[in-house]
């Protein structure tokens, strides 16, 4: 120590100690802000997202039962229907003619088939004196409709109304401790001859799926969504179900919908706080109240839900539904980042505080930058040229190999940003994609592990451009050309999916415009996307995410991304190929929510019509095949759709020549040169963008194993 002092180099832990305490400090609440606000945006965000869903949904039933209110067949019977109620020689006659009645009949076989189509549960149509007309419900015609329908005259004034859930009218045949089951319904006025309202035709359905709208961007462990009313009771169902019953919140067998109160307990129940106070005395949650005194609010700070668990969460109040929704999620989940780094901070902390190591540690981390430097420029056999891309995940070098001077893209996961588990994830993708072989697939060439532990892995290096910028810079390409290029990438893709592989993030700037070969016009598909399944470990992934891009997410991964197979990466390459023919995608939208929301439920404008002129009609209707909502309608794989392209007849030819004569435009108009691409991403974490369809695999396995 002595000498140390003596030497004056003592100063160097200390100015340093300081200088990292200052810009540690600084570096946490800058940090713990940035995590505030990222908190409170993604909050909102989801908000808004279920809030838009949600008015999606509704919006869709009430065009549904608008449009079956305006169909001649329910105007005519409602208008016999209701005369002849109204001429009946007495009460008791009337149940009989109106069920006899012809337009019974024929009304009852068109709503029949309203009902089974949209799943609804049942139908009604009303007289202006509540007398039920007609029903698929036999023993309520000529009978009053026997639920206080509070919009009946809202829906009478001309405004089609979806109501919140409510409880419908118990069977008479259910035993007395079933709960009556949650209804939503739906009416719309049914106008007469001269115009004026004449009847009102009501339809009801289960309220789960209002429950599964809900769940549409469900987030982590305890994120969850859910509507109340404004008793404070839940309109929804609660993720905790099971919890709740154990909690004695709710009863077994019971389920939240209806039954479970937004109100706060004044302790942690799920850590053994047992309240005082009887559910009804208790006040509601903060955010319940805020919700009902009409404020939308964003709590990041924490505050006790109806368990008494700690959250955070957003808040709305929707009067046309006369409810409000929330989304919220446990604290100690929301800020289990900021946990790790406060944690990081207090351990660097006590390490200056060891001043007498300070001298050290000063000498371990120069070594350590020289040891860094060192991998970085030497990885293996490979010398590394320049850096290309940085990420959160890790960085991508151009390099060469040592003896073969071959240019390679090399991919380095950070040891700082990267769990065991993310190298493990990490080098079983890079196991899964060096199989497979179509020279239509970026190639993996090699990988492994520096002296310090970093795993990395080394790839075909590219030079072109994607599609993204083709159809940016040359617009709609030519029916040849676009089939062209597609038939390369289902050509790639149908052999991983093969192999039981989906990629799931297909879209223009993840295929390659290159040249190989001499072959001008080569697709290459790039990666991006996770590996799930494998028999070394079921668990290093998780689908409980929004994976892709949205301009090119298909529906259901939006709505179930666990069920995802080979027919989402088919509506994925419709999507690109509708691109490629139109120069847009196939949905546009000022927002997130807008675009999403067409995914799920609009229906694409045919290509010939986006761009003003006629498509080889078998071009357009696989397009449009490819795009369908219901995937059994797609191609069941990519394999399909390349046999489906082959059989295509298009307008036009395209030849290598044509190529060669396009690249040679493109290289006068960009003089600067095509872009350059390393074949994967930098901020990515895995290298083919591939996900292993293990259920499928092990479902067509069985079904060999039966022939």
């Amino acid at each position: 120590m002595d000498r140390i002092l003596r030497s004056g180099l003592w100063w160097i832990p200390l100015a340093f100690a300081l200088l990292v305490a200052g810009v540690g400090g600084y570096t946490y609440r800058t940090l713990a802000n940035s995590m505030r606000e990222g908190l409170r945006e993604d909050l909102t965000t989801i908000l808004d997202t279920e809030v838009a869903a949600l008015e999606l949904w509704g919006e869709a039933h009430r065009s549904t039962v608008r449009s079956a209110a305006r169909k001649r067949v329910v105007r005519d019977s409602a208008a016999a229907l209701a005369e002849l109620a109204r001429s009946a020689p007495s009460r008791e006659a009337t149940p009989a003619l109106l069920l006899e009645a012809p337009e019974a009949a024929a009304l009852g076989e068109f709503l029949g088939s309203v009902l089974v189509e949209h799943e609804y549960r049942s139908f009604a149509l009303i007289g202006l004196d509540s007398v039920v007309l007609a029903s698929d419900r036999p023993a309520l015609v000529g009978q009053r409709f026997p639920v206080e329908f509070e919009s009946f005259d809202t829906i009478l004034a001309g405004e089609t109304v979806i109501t919140k859930p409510m409880a419908a009218a118990r069977r008479p045949s259910a035993p007395a401790d079933e709960p009556a089951p949650a209804v939503i319904r739906v009416g719309a006025a049914v106008s007469g001859p001269d115009g004026t309202p004449a009847a009102l035709l009501g339809f009801g359905m289960s309220a789960l799926p209002f429950s599964d709208v809900l769940r549409i961007a469900r987030t982590g462990e305890s994120g969850e969504t859910y509507a109340f009313d404004r008793d404070g009771l839940m309109l929804s169902q609660s993720r905790f179900g099971d919890d709740l019953r154990e909690l004695g919140l709710l009863d077994p067998g019971q389920r939240s919908i209806l039954t479970l109160e937004i109100r706060d307990p004044g302790g942690d129940m799920t850590l053994g706080f047992l309240p005082a106070l009887p559910v009804r005395a208790r006040p509601l949650t903060r955010m319940a109240a805020a919700a009902l005194s009409g404020e939308r609010g964003v709590d990041i700070d924490g505050y006790p839900d109806y368990r008494g668990v700690p959250v955070v969460g957003a808040w709305t109040w929707i009067p046309d539904l006369d409810l409000g929704v929330a989304t919220e999620r446990d604290l100690d989940e929301a800020y289990a980042g900021l946990a790790i780094v406060q944690r990081s901070f207090a351990a660097i902390a006590g390490l200056f505080a060891l001043g007498a190591l300070g001298m050290l540690g000063y000498s371990l981390i120069i070594g350590r930058l020289q040891s860094q430097y060192e991998t970085a420029r030497k990885l293996g056999r490979y010398r590394v040229v320049e850096k290309i891309g940085q990420g959160g995940m890790g960085t991508v070098y151009r390099a060469e190999h040592a003896l073969l001077r071959r240019p390679t893209a090399i991919k380095l996961l950070e040891s700082k940003a990267a769990s065991e588990e993310a190298a493990k994830r990490f080098e079983r993708e890079v196991n899964a994609s060096a199989g497979l072989t179509h020279p239509n697939t970026i190639a993996i060439y090699d990988y492994g592990r520096t002296p310090d532990g970093t795993f990395y892995y080394a790839m075909e290096y590219l030079e072109g451009i994607d599609l993204a910028l083709l159809v940016a810079n040359d617009g709609p390409q030519p029916e040849a050309r676009a089939v062209h290029l597609l038939r390369q990438a289902a050509s790639s893709v149908a052999e991983a999916h093969a192999a039981g592989m989906i990629h799931r993030d297909l879209k223009p700037s993840n295929l390659m415009l290159c040249e190989r070969g001499g072959m001008l016009d080569f697709v290459k598909v790039l990666d991006f996307g996770l590996v799930r399944g494998g028999d070394d470990d079921l668990n290093l992934t998780t689908t409980e995410s929004l994976t892709g891009t949205p301009l090119y997410l298909s529906p259901e991964a939006l709505e179930a991304p666990d069920t995802m197979d080979a027919r989402s990466d088919v509506y994925q390459l419709g999507a690109v190929l509708y691109t490629l023919l139109t120069g847009r995608p196939v949905f546009e939208g000022e927002t997130l929510v807008e675009i999403l929301g067409q995914h799920l439920s609009t229906t694409p404008r045919p290509p010939s019509e986006v761009i003003g002129r006629p498509i080889s009609a078998g071009l357009e209707k696989l397009v449009l095949a490819c795009l369908a909502k219901d995937r059994e309608q797609r191609p069941a794989d990519a394999a399909a759709l390349l046999v489906a392209l082959e059989e295509c007849r298009v307008e036009g030819t395209w030849t290598q020549d044509d190529a060669r004569a396009w690249w040679a435009d493109w290289a006068l108009k960009h003089p600067a040169g095509v872009a350059r691409t390393s074949g994967a991403s930098a901020s990515g974490t895995m290298p083919s963008g591939w996900q292993i369809d293990l259920g499928g695999r092990l479902r067509r396995s069985a079904s060999r194993s039966r022939n």
